[in-house]
């Protein structure tokens, strides 16, 4: 098997993980807000603070930014067929998916050091 069969079959593989966790946490956290929504924003900050639940804040925004670069990847890889725009744009979507990926653990920090 090809090294680049492989990968892809990985990337699949992660891209379906990835998936599993997102439709498991956001049931979740549906739930959640129904049943025992936080009252104040001090309710919010002392929730996120809970070690448990900031782990899985962080996994699931980790999970959402890597679900996100396999699939653009896979599309801009399939469909730009001009080696330098697609770079281009591998780069640009990179570094904009580690933006949002920096941002939301900076969220979830300052709530637990609040």
């Amino acid at each position: 098997m090809s090294g680049r069969r492989v990968s892809g079959m990985q990337a699949w593989v992660l891209q379906r993980i990835t998936a599993v966790y997102l439709a498991l946490y956001i049931s979740y956290m549906i739930g959640f807000f129904i049943f025992t929504p936080p009252a104040s924003h001090d309710d919010w900050q002392l929730w996120i603070a809970q070690p448990h639940v900031s782990m899985a804040i962080l996994l699931f925004f980790g999970s959402i930014l890597f679900h996100a670069w396999v699939g653009i990847r896979n599309i801009l890889i399939d469909y730009i067929k001009p080696f330098g725009l697609r770079l281009g744009l591998l780069i640009l979507v990179g570094l904009a998916l580690m933006a949002c990926g920096a941002w939301s653990l900076e969220v979830v920090m300052s709530a637990r050091i609040a």
